[in-house]
């Protein structure tokens, strides 16, 4: 018999948590687990993806942060008509939703509550990016973090440390790393050349880029004026950057490019569908992010056998090892130093250290993720029937 696991997130757009719910549906769905996905929000390019997996996608498209009870209620009836065995929260609000849903329970098909586990994706809560509504969300789900999930997945060290100093609960943390698809993300010399030739960029232009929405935890005014430096330094060199209003039409990004020579040597593509097509292209990917658990795209880059510069933030500097290179946050001098470094290095220097990427990458398999999810799940199962049949021969069952 299979298991169902009904998934709770957010929302669907284009984010790291979507990412890597679709890639872990994509991994677990129809190998003995079946799964269903309820999104507060609607819309978003996941949506379609997940259900095209043959994945049962609802909404409750509520407007975010405002919800009241009758959202909980909602949420409740869902579940109860779903009757999941294991139910899987992704990010803040979902887990606080689902926590709520699932205290005054109305047993549907299934007859019983099913456990909870929640999922934590920021290493760092910061006032600077974080609003008061989603801070009052998380000293909620502190209170409520000792009694009501049965797991909280994580998938940096970093988030275990700040949400222990938050108030959540020591005992139930587990580490699951982000996984990813090697055979989807490789080196490809054809899309290598494709790509350059859609920009214009000649095959033995140095190329530096990123991928990253436009936010201000990704700190693109770093990107932009490391970049700066490095044109100045080396001439030869371009940079591409993609992410949702990552565009030059974007007026907080137009003052960083209109400075000096920058203009010329920098392509902003906005989000793109292929970003398998993105990374081979690249002699270099940068992450200027000053906060961050665990990227994929710093993942999906080292999949492509691509060195990575990263800042010094979540468990960048564990993810990367010896296959990267780690520089402070908000530091663009020390960026651009990198970069100009590995740059006027030996292109064989550099794709030693792409090649170790990949190796180490070897070890966060999508494949070998899921079956930690799932061996997760199954034991939450095991301890719940435990508890049941112990209870059962105490003759105190209800």
């Amino acid at each position: 018999m299979r298991m169902r696991i009904l998934h709770v997130i957010t929302g669907l757009q284009s984010g790291g948590a979507e990412a890597m719910l679709y890639k872990l549906l994509s991994a677990s769905h129809g190998n003995g687990f079946t799964h269903a996905v309820i999104a507060l929000t609607s819309g978003g390019p996941y949506f379609e993806k997940i259900r095209d997996l043959g994945v049962d996608v609802q909404t409750l498209d509520l407007n975010m942060p405002l919800v009241g009870p009758g959202a909980v209620l909602r949420l409740r009836r869902k579940i109860a008509d779903i009757a999941p065995d294991i139910v899987q929260g992704w990010m803040y609000h979902a887990d606080l939703l689902t926590s709520l849903a699932l205290m005054r329970f109305l047993p549907g098909k299934a007859g019983t509550c099913p456990p909870l586990v929640w999922n934590v994706r920021l290493s760092e809560i910061d006032p600077r990016f974080i609003g008061r509504s989603t801070r009052l969300v998380i000293r909620c789900l502190a209170t409520l973090s000792h009694r009501v999930p049965a797991a909280i997945v994580i998938n940096a060290e970093a988030s275990r440390q700040t949400h222990i100093a938050a108030g959540y609960t020591a005992q139930k943390f587990q580490l699951i790393p982000n996984g990813f698809d090697l055979e989807k993300f490789k080196p490809d010399p054809a899309a290598r050349a494709a790509l350059r030739r859609e920009l214009g960029i000649a095959p033995e232009t140095r190329l530096v880029g990123m991928a990253a929405r436009f936010d201000p935890q990704k700190d693109y005014p770093a990107f932009f004026a490391a970049a700066e430096k490095v044109i100045a330094a080396c001439g030869d060199v371009a940079f591409i950057a993609c992410g949702s209003g990552v565009e030059a039409e974007n007026p907080a990004i137009a003052p960083s490019i209109a400075r000096g020579d920058i203009a010329r040597h920098v392509h902003l593509l906005g989000r793109r569908g292929d970003m398998e097509r993105f990374y081979p292209a690249l002699d270099i990917y940068v992450s200027t992010a000053i906060g961050e658990g665990f990227a994929n795209v710093v993942g999906e880059a080292m999949c492509c056998a691509v060195p990575c510069i990263v800042t010094d933030v979540g468990d960048s500097r564990v993810i990367v090892g010896d296959s990267g290179v780690v520089v402070p946050p908000a530091d663009p001098a020390a960026m651009a130093r990198a970069v100009i470094a590995l740059l006027d290095g030996p292109a064989h220097n550099r794709q030693a250290m792409g090649a170790r990427a990949r190796t180490r990458m070897g070890d966060f398999s999508i494949a070998a993720v899921a079956r930690r999810f799932e061996a997760m799940w199954q034991t939450i199962l095991s301890d719940k029937k435990a508890r049941r049949d112990r209870k059962k021969a105490e003759g105190t069952d209800r």
